[in-house]
């Protein structure tokens, strides 16, 4: 696409607009959202042309395609933010096609699964876009490095299988669609199994009835996401009897067509996610062995936030400036006040509950500065299961290293600072663990 403008700086000062795209058919969409005269627009599909001319002055309003897909464009916001006596307005485009639209099949009572919407997840974009970026936390290289390790395998091996485990609020979700949208599946079909009620149910008996019903069920769902992504999240909270029936369906990799032609090879990715660990999950009767033996040939472990406490403040400036930018919004920042807040908070939820924070916070502040009181974080009144299981590791690890909390805190691979923060949330005192010396 020919640029429309010289870089020449202007005798006198004119009200333009600037509109860049990496594609010329986005930056055409972007043109007809503008009721602006064809001369006072100019047109950039090369990011460094489209900098050159922000600086020279001459532009009042810069609207850019900025997605998870095309993160560089932040330097061309950041730019014009900053270029003195320009910019009055910045606009920001997101092309729906970088965006995942999930397909969501939600289980129901009876075990078997009905598709009940469509849903974007806030959390995917600024994520996406902090990971493409190369976020310098700890928490996001160790994301890296687990999410390309696991990519490598699957290319070397052609296993299509992948298991994520991590606790509640890890984004295990996010990431599942962050590989999807690395992936040559992009444009097929992203589909969403939430096998989770808001109560565990008790097992079931399933007789062969029951089975083919499941089974009919899960062709369906593999039908819907063949070529693309189909994703089972937190499949650990299924009935034990419907993970084995999985179990052998993913072992055989095929389903049967709707069509009545007959069996044919699922030609997707398939990804699980669970809470809980094989061991835990064996031990309370929770997860199939047979599950386990289908789907854990490559597994991707989500850090949770209590592992990485010092990089929350990062972690929180970097959601903040992203999710301001993915929504269109100014860059808001947080006040000294509202991180040591965020700071001393212990997100047992993880990242999905930082943001969540995070993303009321910039929706109710008017100004740039996010204030102490916009942070509103709400106490949770139930044990999770994560907390739950924090809590027996905890008291456990105390245990086994007779009270030393410096071992306690090694084994169970956080700081010590973080120990002491879980000990107090649940009410574990100093000493806890340490043997009593029996008396002479």
């Amino acid at each position: 696409m020919s640029e429309k403008t010289s870089i020449q700086t202007p005798k006198k000062r004119i009200s333009r607009a600037l509109i860049y795209g990496p594609t010329a058919e986005e930056v055409e969409k972007m043109r007809q959202s503008l009721p602006l005269i064809d001369d006072c627009v100019d047109e950039f599909t090369d990011l460094k042309t489209a900098k050159q001319a922000i600086l020279t002055g001459r532009y009042s309003i810069v609207l850019a395609c900025y997605t998870s897909l095309n993160p560089e464009v932040k330097s061309l916001l950041d730019l014009a933010r900053n270029t003195p006596g320009c910019v009055q307005s910045i606009c920001v485009a997101q092309e729906p096609s970088s965006v995942v639209m999930a397909h969501v099949w939600d289980v129901g009572k009876n075990h078997l699964f009905t598709k009940s919407k469509s849903e974007v997840d806030d959390l995917t974009i600024p994520l996406h876009a902090m990971f493409s970026d190369r976020s310098p936390a700890k928490w996001f290289s160790n994301l890296q490095s687990e999410f390309q390790r696991v990519r490598r395998y699957n290319e070397e091996s052609g296993n299509n299988i992948v298991l994520i485990i991590g606790a509640q609020g890890t984004a295990k979700y996010t990431v599942a669609q962050i590989g999807h949208l690395h992936s040559d599946r992009k444009m097929a079909p992203f589909v969403f199994v939430n096998c989770k009620l808001p109560e565990r149910h008790h097992q079931l008996l399933w007789d062969e009835k029951d089975k083919g019903f499941f089974t009919n069920n899960i062709n369906a769902i593999m039908e819907n996401a063949d070529h693309g992504t189909l994703y089972f999240h937190e499949i650990d909270h299924l009935d034990t009897e419907a993970q084995e029936i999985l179990a052998d369906i993913f072992t055989n990799g095929k389903y049967t067509m709707s069509d009545g032609k007959g069996r044919t090879v699922f030609s997707g990715l398939i990804i699980c996610s669970m809470r809980h660990s094989f061991e835990e999950g064996i031990e309370n009767g929770i997860i199939s062995r047979k599950l386990i033996q289908a789907i854990s040939r490559n597994i991707l472990k989500m850090p949770s936030l209590n592992e990485f406490h010092d990089d929350i403040p990062a972690l929180a400036r970097e959601l903040t400036e992203h999710y301001c930018m993915s929504q269109g919004k100014d860059v808001k920042s947080l006040s000294s006040k509202a991180m040591q807040i965020i700071m001393d908070h212990v997100w047992t939820r993880n990242i999905r509950e930082l943001f969540k924070t995070i993303k009321d916070a910039i929706n109710i502040t008017p100004g740039k500065r996010i204030s102490d009181d916009a942070i509103r974080i709400l106490p949770h009144l139930d044990l999770t299961d994560n907390e739950r299981e924090q809590r027996s590791n905890v008291r456990l690890a105390l245990k086994q290293t007779n009270g030393n909390v410096a071992k306690a805190a090694n084994m169970l691979e956080v700081s010590r600072k973080t120990l002491y923060v879980w000990m107090k949330k649940h009410d574990i005192e100093k000493g806890f663990g340490k043997k009593k010396k029996s008396k002479q």
